[in-house]
């Protein structure tokens, strides 16, 4: 595959962790004897086309992620560097997106909690944006999907329309660093990357992805991502 001039990861290990509990963030909790952004950064040090390595981090747990990265990997050979999150995480992914070379054709946006992924995909994910700019990976709903209010169902949702959708999200640099922009300009807010280049009224295209990509989010989350290393998926 011919190399890009310049690609960014941007992984966010930010978060509070909040709904996990415990005393250990769940970025930095064991999984396997791995912390688990340590298995989300290896991936990306392992593709040939990512050139540099962002990561965001509590700005009072900068030094032991730094740490865990000494501990868990060799010396990386591509520039990788740990930088203080925001208050949300748009605000972590706007600073990044700051920090990245001036000279980046395209950034991979990653939930550090994401360990499952493998280099084969962020390569797919690479020859899907060179050609539409805009790329997520997404999978079908298998269940029912209802939109309520408090504990009435308002109506039944078509999905066949629906999608789940995942990281690593991979965009153009520029535009998505100028849809930023003017997301903050116009004081809109979300949680995923994507939807800021939809409000900007740019195309985002969907690119289907394994139900493996799990997201640690809760204890279900960590017992199953337990059952993934266990079983060697």
């Amino acid at each position: 595959m011919e190399d890009i001039s310049q690609s960014t990861a941007i992984i966010t290990a930010a978060g509070s962790g909040t709904r996990m509990g415990g005393t250990v963030k769940k970025q930095f909790r064991s999984l396997g004897g791995i912390p688990v952004f340590i298995r989300s950064l290896s991936v990306f040090l392992n593709c040939p086309l990512i050139s540099n390595i962002l990561i965001t981090a509590p700005e009072d747990d900068i030094a032991l992620c730094e740490s865990l990265i000494n501990d868990f990997l060799d010396q990386p050979e591509k520039p990788l560097k740990v930088i203080p999150g925001g208050a949300e995480r748009q605000d972590s992914i706007f600073g990044a997106l700051q920090a990245c070379p001036p000279d980046t054709d395209y950034v991979f946006i990653h939930d550090g909690v994401r360990p499952f992924i493998t280099v084969s995909f962020l390569e797919e994910l690479y020859r899907r944006v060179i050609i539409h700019q805009a790329v997520v990976p997404a999978a079908p709903l298998k269940h029912t999907v209802k939109q309520v209010s408090g504990n009435l169902i308002q109506q039944t949702l078509n999905r066949s329309h629906l999608v789940q959708v995942y990281t690593p999200q991979v965009f153009n640099y520029h535009l998505i660093h100028t849809c930023y922009q003017k997301a903050y300009e116009d004081g809109f807010f979300s949680t995923d990357d994507a939807s800021i280049l939809e409000y900007c009224g740019e195309k985002v295209y969907i690119l289907p992805s394994s139900e493996l990509n799990l997201k640690i989010t809760d204890e279900t989350d960590w017992f199953l991502a337990n059952l993934i290393v266990d079983k060697n998926f």
